[in-house]
């Protein structure tokens, strides 16, 4: 029997800035099928290149990771859908987002229709320390992330039963 890594399924979005490496950042959308847990990693640009001189990521230095249950994805999905212009409630701007508190800090997510496509957004505050990030996902990106979605849910409620 050998040593095989099993990794959980992810889909990763990447969003250089090639001009200014403090404007770019990616995310991860990473569904465990073990614990029918679900996290959506966001990582911040590096100054760093890598050996081929392209962008890299901060996964480790500089990243949050926001866990997202089966009524976070459903709001999503709206988004996605077209069903709702925002996450959360409507606040006449990007809407509230899904608010997320714990002990360490609270994180807010959120996920607002533009012209072309949608913009995401990840603010924590963890103490004195603050973090943000996002970036804009295509329709094409929105699609993807919208079939993972889909099937994340069905599998959350297959597990429930």
């Amino acid at each position: 029997m050998t040593d095989e890594k099993k990794f959980n399924p992810s889909h990763t979005i990447y969003k250089p800035n090639f001009k200014d490496s403090s404007k770019g950042c990616a995310t991860s959308w990473e569904w465990n099928p073990k614990t029918s847990n679900f996290f959506m990693t966001i990582a911040k640009q590096s100054s760093a290149k890598s050996d081929l001189g392209k962008p890299t990521f901060a996964w480790k230095d500089s990243s949050e990771i926001f866990k997202l249950d089966m009524s976070d994805l459903a709001e999503i999905s709206l988004v996605f859908s077209g069903q709702k212009e925002k996450l959360g409630q409507d606040d006449g701007n990007k809407g509230k987002g899904l608010f997320h508190q714990n002990k360490s800090g609270n994180s807010i997510l959120k996920l607002y229709k533009l012209d072309e496509g949608f913009a995401l957004e990840l603010s924590t505050k963890k103490g004195e320390q603050r973090f943000w990030a996002g970036h804009r996902i295509s329709l094409q990106e929105s699609k993807v992330l919208s079939v993972i979605i889909d099937r994340c849910i069905w599998e959350m409620f297959s597990a429930s039963r």
